[in-house]
């Protein structure tokens, strides 16, 4: 199996403490860290999920609020604080009625009046109609269902996944991640072994039904079971991801990371992979307990690596037959170079684990480390899995350094392919020893633009039976236009690559370039394959401009759908330019949205054949309370209607900011880290409250 979803870090996003915005930190947050307060002013969160077909193409001014069931449908957050959205997924076929489903987190949800004991959504897809708008408070098992966090701020459903069918019964599971990053509780008011250490929590499909609310503290071993972290301030669960199956027993497995463990010296970071069984799991499973039978630990190598902090499936990149893991440690030192980063190939076996591999142990034959080029690099701060990028049959892995500088050209940015091969490799791979043979290195175009900020498998785009990759350049500024923002794709060909392809020489025959269309957009934030969306056979992709201002509302964010074709690619595309044939544009609706932060594909939501995709909105106020509550939408895939309409099919509602009560010249400020403030771990929670005017970028990113 190749897992090509790109797994990379938010950053805090906050607003100078005198500014007298009408979205205030809320008195019960004041005396918890700044950091914490403005992860998240209010929230409350909506799903929208819009039907694009011919009635919609040809409706220019389509507003989400006129969704009524045949052409979409809305669902609602229950209430102010939740944040409902803030994470989504497509969660495959959880019910088995043959119609995939969806998970939403909303962490900062209070059920049973916990504050912040985090709750998660499922909604189910389904063949028939849906409702104009379904709130999720009224989900009632038949529609879906409630998933309740257990304890006051445990951010539960900060992550969410598809985990695919971890106790062979047949049906999809799903796995949802309680970091609990704000916690500073011990037990038992906080996670169990220390505030911070963290939970998650595998819920199972069933076909036999669900209540309308599951309390995840009542999972039993037969209907899910919980994960405990293993000490104070770990934060396991701060990402949760399926990973194929891993150790060859025909059953899907799961990675949960704890990317502020302390195995090797604080915050060195560590992974848990846990195996699925049909042979039954206990309600409870201590990540420490692990023992190479039900999963192994996987430990980062020294002090503040972060080891963790970006996970995802590989496929096969050993050509064994067994799915591997890629691993990021974006802050670790190899050969010295300070934050240079490095990254891990953890390769499955059907010989079996121990129970605690430690990465700096890989020697070519269990897996091998990807040592970054120069101090500061960052390397690992986003991997993936790419496909098969060269056609040679095994899986290839793609890794973003957003801050590298080749060619002396400071903070452009590398991102590196490295080819699988069943020839075996060498304990430690230097990336800057790519050399075309084993995999190349792709060079940003110009200093300043993070080129790898975010990096996905595109599968094939371009239809040449060979996969494609895709990178996020979010800080470029291409056309002489600040920050709008660049992303690339890549196509894989088997007729051989350079050691380095530089970006700047994509010509529409080995890839092509997105351009963003405004300033400080951000386009390319974040980037993701959606499979076939328009039904024409092609792979497409979906690229997310979280920071645009479609229709005059600032950070309404806005992404964009372009449509994969064999028909030929100029060398750059203008996503400005998208006219519904060669792909379109979803505006995000109001100021502050921050549409697209997120992206995704969805699956097959309601059963028409044709993928859709889902689009995170965190900071959208769908209740017009200027609260911050959060919004998503999911766009149901079509075959031939998108040419109908026009490129925006969701026009946004015209924001007028100064009904914000918003003072002159209010900026923001963007931090790299805001995890010292509280625990020393180096991690954050990304903040999105809309606090003013659009800020000026500094020019190194963030």
């Amino acid at each position: 199996m190749s897992n090509k979803k790109a797994t990379f870090i938010s950053r805090a996003f906050s607003s100078p403490s005198d500014s007298k915005s009408s979205a205030q930190i809320p008195r019960a947050l004041a005396p918890r860290p700044l950091a914490v307060a403005l992860r998240r002013v209010l929230g409350g969160g909506l799903l929208a999920v819009g039907l694009v077909g011919p009635a919609l193409g040809q409706t220019p001014g389509l507003e989400l609020s006129d969704l009524d069931g045949s052409n979409g449908f809305i669902i609602n957050g229950i209430a102010a604080f939740d944040d409902s959205g803030q994470s989504v997924s497509g969660a495959e076929d959880v019910n088995g009625d043959g119609f995939d489903d969806l998970v939403i987190g909303a962490p900062d949800a209070s059920p049973n009046g916990v504050s912040g004991a985090g709750q998660s959504y499922v909604v189910f897809g389904t063949g028939g109609d849906f409702p104009a708008a379904v709130e999720l408070s009224a989900l009632d098992g038949s529609n879906g269902f409630v998933l309740n966090g257990i304890a006051a701020f445990d951010d539960s459903g900060q992550s969410v996944s598809g985990a695919g069918d971890v106790n062979g019964d047949g049906l999809d599971d799903l796995v949802i991640g309680a970091p609990a990053i704000s916690s500073r509780f011990a037990p038992p008011f906080g996670p169990p072994h220390g505030g911070g250490s963290g939970q998650s929590y595998v819920v199972f499909g069933t076909g036999e039904g669900f209540p309308p609310v599951l309390e995840l503290s009542a999972l039993d071993g037969s209907n899910g079971f919980t994960l405990n972290g293993s000490a104070a301030y770990d934060n396991a669960g701060f990402s949760v991801s399926g990973a194929g199956d891993v150790n060859g027993d025909g059953l899907d497995d799961l990675v949960i990371n704890a990317p502020g463990a302390s195995p090797n010296g604080d915050y060195s970071g560590q992974s848990y992979v846990v195996f699925g069984t049909g042979e039954g799991f206990p309600p409870v499973l201590e990540l420490s307990a692990l023992d190479g039978g039900n999963g192994f630990i996987i430990n980062g190598v020294a002090a503040a690596d972060h080891s963790g902090r970006s996970v995802s499936g590989a496929g096969d990149v050993n050509g064994d037959g067994l799915d591997d893991i890629v691993i990021g440690a974006p802050d670790a030192s190899p050969n010295g170079a300070n934050g240079a980063g490095q990254s891990y190939v953890v390769f499955g076996t059907g010989g079996g684990f121990p129970p605690v591999l430690e990465l700096a142990a890989l020697d070519g034959s269990n897996g091998f480390a990807l040592n970054g080029i120069a101090a500061g690099d960052r390397s690992g701060s986003s991997v993936s899995g790419a496909g098969d990028v060269n056609g040679d049959g095994l899986d290839d892995i793609v890794i973003g350094a957003r801050f590298a500088s080749p060619n002396g050209v400071d903070r452009v940015g590398q991102s590196y392919v490295v080819f699988g091969t069943s020839g075996g490799f060498p304990a430690v791979l230097e990336l800057s020893a790519l050399d075309g043979g084993n995999g190349f290195a792709l060079n940003g175009s110009a200093t300043y633009d993070n080129a790898g900020f975010s990096v996905s498998g595109a599968e094939d785009v371009n239809g040449d039976g060979v996969d494609d990759i895709l990178i996020g350049a979010p800080f470029a500024s291409p056309n002489g236009i600040d920050y709008s923002g660049q992303s690339y794709v890549v196509f894989g060909t088997s007729g051989g690559f350079p050691a380095a392809l530089e970006l700047s020489a994509l010509d529409g025959r080995n890839g092509f370039a997105l351009n963003g269309g405004a300033a400080s957009d951000l386009s390319g934030r974040s980037v993701s394959g959606v499979g076939d969306v328009n039904g024409d056979g092609f792979d497409d992709i979906v690229i997310g401009a979280p920071y645009a201002d479609p229709n005059s509302a600032s950070f309404a964010g806005q992404s964009y759908v372009v449509f994969g074709t064999d028909g030929g690619f100029p060398s750059a595309v203008e996503l400005s330019a998208l006219d519904g044939s060669n792909g379109f544009a979803l505006n995000g609706i109001a100021s502050g949205d921050f549409s697209g932060d997120s992206v995704s594909g969805a699956g097959d939501v309601n059963g028409d054949g044709f993928d859709d995709l889902v689009i995170g909105a965190p900071g959208a106020d769908p209740n017009g309370d200027y609260s911050s509550q959060g919004q998503s939408y999911v766009v149901f895939g079509t075959p031939a209607a998108f040419s109908l309409g026009p490129a925006a099919l969701f026009k946004g509602l015209l924001a007028d900011v100064g009904a914000l009560g918003l003072p002159a010249g209010l900026e923001h400020w963007l931090t790299e880290r805001c995890g010292d403030i509280f625990n020393g771990s180096g991690l954050c929670r990304g903040s999105r409250s809309f606090q003013g005017p659009k800020p000026t970028l500094p020019p190194r990113g963030f």
